[in-house]
């Protein structure tokens, strides 16, 4: 069961039928969290795919400029995940250590 990232409403299985009822329900916009919770966000942020976390954006990584294998990683840890969509450099850095420490 998929719960969402930032109220832990869930967003599949049977208890997100429970949670529909009450018009809750995964956002389209951002993944891995709900529609009450993307409401929100506030303008000139976005949320990141991986933790969650609020970023101005400002600061968001495009991912053109990301090594494809950090993209694949990525990819690998968190299937919902979209390229066209931001990333916070947090986020990034982290697994940046993380193929550094592996030396892939």
């Amino acid at each position: 069961m998929e719960r969402c990232k930032k109220c832990k409403v869930p967003l599949t299985g049977f208890l997100s039928k429970i949670s529909r009822l009450i018009g809750v329900k995964p956002s389209e916009k951002y993944p891995g969290i709900c529609n009450k919770c993307e409401s929100k966000v506030q303008p000139g942020k976005y949320v990141c795919q991986i933790c969650s976390r609020e970023i101005d954006e400002s600061v968001a990584l495009t991912h053109v400029k990301a090594e494809e294998y950090l993209l694949e990683l990525i990819r690998r840890d968190h299937p919902e995940w979209k390229v066209d969509k931001n990333t916070c450099q947090q986020c990034i850095d982290y697994y940046r250590v993380l193929v550094k420490k592996a030396e892939i």
